[in-house]
């Protein structure tokens, strides 16, 4: 049986708070050692880490799911998508039993999360099968809403049509509203909605069409879009073509209103990897959207303030980069967080040899590095896991969430086998 790579295949398998003022650009930050986000069998697709007012959330899927662990069929037990809550000053975090947010009678797996304040919001998308999965058969994304923080959660909404197909979701969540994207793989439109009520009505619309097949055409398409929302500033980015476009729109009115497609890159060496990712600032400091994407040999960095979009920022990685020791030819699948008047955290997932995660010798991990000129130089890089070392060979879809002073970097881990695979997390201040 086969996993999803890099939020590319769907999963079928068994087995801030407070962090205002901008930093020097040199500043070297302690991260504590590798904790669990989740428990074996546990992963997420990016984008799965968000901190309310006192709690650090971590959405995952498990397919040999909680409490009993046993893995999952096509009848039951079903795979699922959980939500785990740490008190946001823990370090590391004190993660409280999980709770399971979709369906017991449904597979769910790409599961998304954003919170602000007291209001959270978790995505997931359902699938027909889990042992016999058909890339053609209908998907739907759902999702529930906590207004306490996630300490409990409402009954679940179903976001898309019951006989549709949708791709990888993702939520943001800033000032009481709710935005979500996703892509209709059947037309290639990249689609958001808003909620003002904490998703008691939606405001649905298409952003654009997109002709990207991240895992070729089964799928259908796959923009693989993220929204990032900070104030009234919101940004979309997304995966324009199979070649690694990376477009994004902006709003300044909470998506009200909306400016033109913006081209961010042309091209990719990794386009089915090199997806983008977009974050607001959550510290009330400033209200920038920052973004970063892959480019054709690195990775992207620009930041949105409601006025325009900031230039091309310098590259934080700069393949190939010797980090930590070890010098990795490429990387993938950034996560970008901004804080402060002009702080940025980026993590990427870095490859020692080959960015290919169905190569058995593929040794990935995540590094990390952090600005504090709004991206006009950064710190040196430093590596957070270490792919040599078994079981977990490749380390990546990095996740960050800015709560309590700490920067909580989450990101899979897993080896091209699939024998072992959980969430890990590191806590760094």
């Amino acid at each position: 049986m086969t996993r999803r790579a890099a939020r590319g295949l769907v999963v079928c398998v068994s087995l801030c708070a407070a962090l205002a003022g901008s930093l020097p650009p040199a500043l070297a930050v302690a991260y504590g050692g590798i904790q669990a986000a989740g428990p074996a069998t546990s992963w997420n697709p990016g984008k799965a880490l968000a901190a309310s007012d006192e709690a650090l959330l971590s959405a995952w899927a498990s397919d040999c799911p909680p409490p009993k662990g046993k893995c999952a069929r096509d009848s039951t037990p079903k795979m699922g998508v959980y939500i785990q809550r740490s008190p946001a000053g823990a370090r590391p975090a004190a993660w409280k039993k999980p709770i399971r947010v979709s369906p017991g009678s449904r597979q769910a797996e790409r599961a998304s999360v954003g919170a602000d304040g007291s209001l959270a919001a978790v995505g997931w998308v359902t699938q027909t099968s889990y042992l016999h999965y058909e890339p053609a058969a209908r998907r739907v994304f759902w999702m529930r809403v906590s207004t306490d923080g996630g300490v409990s959660w409402r009954g679940a909404l179903q976001m898309t049509v019951a006989d549709g197909r949708v791709d990888y979701p993702r939520i943001a969540v800033s000032e009481s509203v709710i935005y979500a994207t996703w892509t209709n793989a059947a037309t290639g439109e990249v689609r958001l909605g808003i909620s003002d009520d904490a998703g008691a009505t939606w405001t649905k619309r298409t952003l654009a069409t997109s002709s990207a097949h991240a895992d070729g055409n089964p799928e259908g398409f796959a923009a693989l879009p993220d929204v990032g929302a900070s104030g009234q500033n919101v940004v979309v980015v997304w995966q324009g073509d199979d070649g690694g476009a990376v477009e994004m729109i902006g709003s300044n009115d909470g998506g009200s209103s909306w400016g033109s497609v913006t081209e961010l890159s042309s091209a990719s060496e990794e386009p089915g990897l090199d997806y983008a990712a977009a974050q607001g600032a959550s510290d009330g400091v400033s209200h920038r959207v920052a973004i970063a994407y892959g480019t054709d040999g690195g990775i992207g960095v620009r930041t949105f303030d409601g006025g325009g979009l900031s230039g091309p920022r310098d590259d934080p990685f700069d393949w190939p980069a010797p980090i930590s020791g070890v010098t990795f030819v490429g990387g993938y699948g950034p996560a970008i967080a901004p804080f402060g008047t002009d702080g940025l955290v980026v993590a990427a997932a870095a490859c020692r040899n080959t960015c290919d995660t169905s190569n058995a010798n593929a040794r990935i991990d995540v590094v990390t590095t952090e600005s504090g000129d709004d991206g006009q130089s950064w710190s040196t890089p430093i590596r957070l896991t270490d792919a040599s070392q078994a079981p977990y060979r490749i380390n990546d879809e990095p996740s960050i969430a800015l709560t309590s002073g700490a920067r909580r970097i989450a990101f899979d881990r897993y080896q091209t086998s699939f024998t072992n695979y959980r969430v890990g997390m590191r806590s760094g201040s």
